[in-house]
């Protein structure tokens, strides 16, 4: 069984020089996916309170509140810039239990700033972050508490790196930020504050253990994570591959919707249908899916392929959305269980003339990876809003050299 001391090892271990090129680049698309859909969050409730009430206390604090002139203390910008990111269309964890990956990039980078880590560092705990999120998500069980809980510990492990702390201080960050476990209470509408309190817990725990705060073994001792949900082996990979595992989003929508939109959307661009011209369409896919694929999400993707941002509150939509019908199918849910996530749909025109377009993973997932210029495409689809071209482009520049930048850099073009 996988103790804290174990996974503080493996954190302190990880090193820019052993992550191969391609966990590199993964690691830096996740930068910029989490802070384009931050920014795009930014005054979507709740995160417009959050941000109040981390400023009021701290507002020239260390550490960036993204998309404002503000600074807070490194856990209260965690807490915020993390709520921003799960808010939105973040990185998803496709695992029994969806796991929002986006907390972990917010929590590193604020630990980072505070002590002006290099980008190397800051790739570097980055890495380490998501494998542990990502053995955490597919590996621990986490009944009765809310995934966010696997998100604490990520952002313990991630922040603690970049920040230099050593095996020791980790593990006690990694056991304070373990024991501040978040039940599963509410419904989606807490998913925005779980993540982002769970981004501060594991910046709270680099700083108490930096401090000389002890803790013990919080999953592996009694009374801890193995005693409560049962036991689990984790198995980490220096070289971080786990950070391919977290689905990226292009669409504002479920993870599990996204192959049903990313299909509309190539069903239109290939037919070039009249939407005043739909008379029926045919969304299906697997059963899991079925209550997460929005008809006014599918007519967006089919009127004019925007559904990048908050599709379902466009109110032009309904005559399209009215003939939309979402359905489970068997052969698709067969499918599902064996790690696709497929989708049909057909549209019927009033012609007569029938479209389809089948497809068995959304661009984004992790066997079907985003490249960088689909992610870059989706940040400036969100920052557009807040930044001219020319600021977005030197966010984008700016990410892509991280590992020859700090992350001061990166938050002076986030105010």
């Amino acid at each position: 069984m996988t103790s804290t001391a174990e996974l503080a090892r493996f954190a302190a271990e990880v090193s820019y020089e052993g992550l191969p090129e391609s966990v590199r680049e993964a690691t830096k698309r996740r930068v910029l996916d989490a802070v384009g859909v931050g920014l795009g969050s930014v005054g979507r409730e709740p995160t417009g309170g959050i941000r109040r009430a981390v400023s009021v206390q701290n507002a020239t604090g260390r550490s960036r509140l993204w998309g404002s002139d503000l600074g807070g203390s490194p856990p209260d910008a965690a807490l915020y810039d993390a709520a921003l990111v799960a808010r939105g269309n973040g990185a998803v964890f496709l695992s029994p239990t969806l796991s929002a990956a986006g907390g972990t990039v917010a929590a590193v980078l604020a630990a980072a700033e505070a002590r002006s880590a290099t980008g190397e560092a800051v790739l570097a705990g980055l890495a380490a972050g998501h494998e542990v999120h990502g053995e955490l998500a597919w590996n621990a069980p986490i009944e009765g508490f809310h995934p966010a809980t696997h998100g604490a510990v990520a952002a313990a492990a991630g922040a603690a790196r970049a920040a230099g702390l050593d095996a020791g201080e980790i593990e006690n960050a990694v056991g304070i930020a373990a024991a501040r476990a978040t039940l599963a209470v509410g419904d989606d509408d807490f998913d925005t504050l779980a993540v982002g309190l769970a981004a501060r817990a594991g910046v709270d725990g680099c700083l108490l253990a930096e401090s000389g705060v002890e803790a013990p073994d919080a999953i592996g001792g009694t009374g801890g994570w193995h005693d409560l949900v049962g036991p689990f082996d984790l198995d980490f990979d220096p070289g971080c591959e786990r950070v391919g595992d977290a689905a990226v989003r292009l669409f504002d929508a479920h993870p599990y919707a996204q192959a049903s939109l990313e299909a509309a959307v190539e069903l239109v661009e290939d037919a070039a249908i009249d939407p005043a011209e739909v008379d029926a369409v045919t969304v299906e896919t697997f059963a899991d899916a079925v209550p997460e694929v929005t008809p006014s999400a599918v007519a967006a993707a089919l009127v004019d392929r925007d559904v990048t941002v908050r599709p379902t509150e466009r109110a032009d939509l309904r005559p399209v959305a009215d003939a939309v019908e979402v359905r489970a199918d068997a052969d698709l849910t067969g499918r599902a269980d064996r790690g696709e996530t497929p989708a049909r749909v057909t549209v019927e025109c009033r012609d007569g003339a029938v479209h389809e377009v089948e497809t068995d993973r959304f661009t984004g997932h992790p066997a079907r990876p985003a490249p960088w210029g689909t992610v870059e495409e989706k940040f400036h689809a969100l920052a557009a809003p807040r930044y001219d071209a020319e600021r977005r482009t030197e966010i984008v520049e700016t990410v892509r050299g991280l590992e020859a930048e700090t992350v001061a850099e990166l938050s002076r073009l986030l105010d």
